[in-house]
């Protein structure tokens, strides 16, 4: 952990409110974590690493703390997004200026429509068929959020052969998050639209480090398949940090790159920015859904209540859950 002890040194402390991690009786953070790890890379009968493995692991850490590295295996971040963040605020901006936008992009304007056509953001069921009536159906603010959604998804969902359907869950977990972001700062009376943005984005470390893993596997050739083993310690350690990196060379906004980078190391008690401590709260609920829920009904409501959440917002993810 050395190698992260000065990462977030420059975070200052600019909020007049902070909120306290209280983590659930029944669920531990670190329990929550693990789980999920499980249910990303499926645990099998596995041998220790071999030592290419080993030495693959250790160059991967090493490589992406250098922006020129972490500039080749993350995607640019499309520049829709800083426009969206930018135009929160902005009473001339227009439904028209996102429609121009989609319609100059084929696959976008089809992963609009798919997402303005699921049951979270169209639960009356009446069918989509255009980018104009998307914006009717929507209004201004459904729009950013499909838009956002549909720029991330290529950046966030990438396939591995080492692991079936772990860049789906991975993306469903990220608009999952978006979207509990988005319920708990509504219920705090707090602006949406951009932890909205935050939950989208908040896991591109371990989508990074999974992606740049696998490739480094391939290119190395071994018969022996990576397993679990070789995926989970490293990403616990480094995916947070790589979150952060990513999400500075991005330009994100400030209270954004704070806010996932107080994720490293969350301990209970910890004092959390406002978004710091949605973000908290939303990733370990939508693990939750994802892995316990419906194991442990009792066990994962119990930590909704716990964080003091809206009851609903299980109901909320299974929306997302019948489209992904």
């Amino acid at each position: 952990m050395s190698f992260l002890k000065n990462v977030f040194t420059k975070i200052t402390d600019t909020d007049t409110k902070q909120w306290i991690v209280v983590e659930p009786k029944q669920l531990s953070i670190r329990d929550s974590e693990s789980i999920y790890y499980s249910h990303l890379y499926p645990k099998t009968t596995e041998t220790a690493l071999t030592l290419p493995q080993k030495l693959v692991v250790d160059m991967v850490k090493t490589s992406l703390q250098k922006k020129e590295v972490r500039n080749k295996a993350v995607p640019r971040l499309p520049t829709v997004i800083p426009r969206l963040l930018r135009s929160l605020r902005d009473p001339e901006s227009s439904a028209r200026d996102y429609v121009d936008i989609i319609d100059k992009d084929p696959v976008m304007s089809a992963t609009v429509l798919k997402l303005a056509n699921s049951v979270y953001f169209n639960p009356i069921g009446a069918r989509i068929n255009d980018i104009e009536r998307a914006v009717v159906k929507l209004g201004i603010d459904g729009l950013r959020s499909v838009l956002s959604a549909a720029v991330m998804q290529p950046i966030v969902q990438r396939e591995s052969t080492y692991f079936s359907r772990t860049g789906q869950k991975m993306w469903h977990h990220s608009l999952s998050c978006a979207v509990a972001c988005e319920q708990i700062a509504e219920h705090r009376q707090q602006e949406k639209f951009k932890v909205y943005v935050m939950g989208l984005v908040h896991d591109i470390g371990k989508i990074t480090v999974f992606s740049e893993l696998c490739k480094q596997f391939k290119l190395n050739e071994e018969d022996v398949k990576p397993g679990n083993n070789a995926f989970s310690p490293i990403m616990k350690v480094l995916a947070p940090a790589v979150s952060y990196w990513v999400a500075k060379d991005w330009d994100l906004p400030k209270d954004i790159c704070k806010a996932i980078a107080e994720q490293l190391n969350l301990q209970p008690g910890n004092k959390l920015s406002p978004y710091g401590h949605i973000l908290y709260q939303a990733n370990m609920v939508t693990e939750c859904h994802a892995t316990i829920r419906h194991k442990n009904e009792s066990l994962a409501n119990s930590v909704l209540k716990e964080l003091d959440l809206p009851e609903n917002l299980y109901e909320k993810l299974d929306q997302l859950s019948r489209e992904y």
